[in-house]
């Protein structure tokens, strides 16, 4: 099984080198200059705003937990597992959160099915948050029909979601086992706990937006408030089937596509395609990092819970 999973992650690496070196191939060099020599004030300031958010995730987290952990193990769980979904396939970051608040925690962990229900629900709002801020900017951006069916999807189904777990929960909670039990009463969150959760979520998304534009302006591209949220909904949707690493190839498809929509287009549209996500990868990085730090000698610890996934 191990050398399976080695062969695996060496299969995922080689695919990614291999899209992105037939994108840059493609688009020439001019892409790749535009890319390293970018306006530096102005991706530092993105690059800023983008760490930032990760904070206000962890307060919706800790919201949604209803439990006695501390803001710091919530924040550093939160930040090492956004980091690893930028950089490994399939979401696996979600599952080194728990792994990584069970060692963060100590003795204030709630459990795995307490801290997995609230995980849940907290994704669910930030998918009805991002839903929300998107079908907003439907009603006068060029989204095209596929984006429009796909925010009206993730609008109604997260929100769905969320009303079937509390009715799931209320009505047979008691008949189920113990542990699924206290998964659907971690993600049954009381309303005014989701309200608020929702609305720093909602805030989380604004950030972002305003990072991507100050990103795209970093590297020539001078667009328009709505049109960086038009990029930030496109690309946010190609996210959500991360078969790469960083979502490679798919993502820079997804980003050159949206700026095409709003006349952009060349190198500095490539650039931009290949520069934001290493720029949202680092960011999430240097969040983390400033969680580790305040875990003293214990910092090994915490990333080595992440790689195990053992929750």
């Amino acid at each position: 099984m191990l050398v399976g999973r080695r062969l695996l992650i060496v299969a995922v690496v080689l695919a990614t080198i291999a899209s992105i070196y037939v994108l840059v191939e493609r688009t020439g060099a001019s892409a790749v200059a535009s890319a390293i020599r970018p306006n530096w004030l102005l991706l530092a300031i993105g690059f800023a705003i983008i760490a930032s958010v990760q904070p206000l995730r962890a307060w919706a987290w800790s919201s949604t937990v209803r439990s006695p952990v501390g803001f710091r193990a919530m924040y550093v769980s939160s930040a090492i597992g956004s980091f690893l979904d930028t950089v490994l396939p399939g979401r696996l970051g979600e599952a080194s959160k728990l792994a990584v608040l069970k060692v963060a925690a100590g003795k204030e962990y709630p459990g795995f099915s307490r801290a997995g229900g609230s995980l849940l629900c907290a994704h669910l709002l930030e998918m009805t948050a991002f839903a929300v801020l998107g079908a907003a900017a439907a009603l006068f951006l060029p989204v095209p029909g596929w984006a429009r069916v796909t925010l009206l999807v993730g609008l109604t189904a997260p929100a769905a979601g969320l009303v079937l777990l509390a009715v799931v929960h209320r009505r047979f909670g008691t008949r189920l086992p113990r542990g699924l039990d206290r998964f659907l009463a971690g993600a049954n969150a009381p309303s005014p706990i989701l309200a608020r959760a929702a609305a720093i979520l909602f805030v989380t998304w604004v950030a972002r937006w305003f990072g991507v534009l100050f990103l795209l302006h970093a590297v020539g591209l001078h667009v328009s408030i709505g049109a960086a949220l038009l990029y930030m909904v496109v690309t946010g949707l190609a996210n959500t089937a991360p078969i790469l690493p960083g979502n490679a190839g798919l993502y820079q498809g997804a980003a050159i596509g949206a700026l095409a929509l709003i006349g952009q287009s060349g190198a500095h549209a490539v650039a931009a395609s290949l520069l934001t996500p290493v720029v949202v990868s680092l960011a999430t990085a240097t969040a983390a990092l400033v969680g580790l730090a305040f875990y003293g000698s214990r910092f090994i610890e915490l990333p080595r819970a992440a790689l195990t996934f053992r929750p």
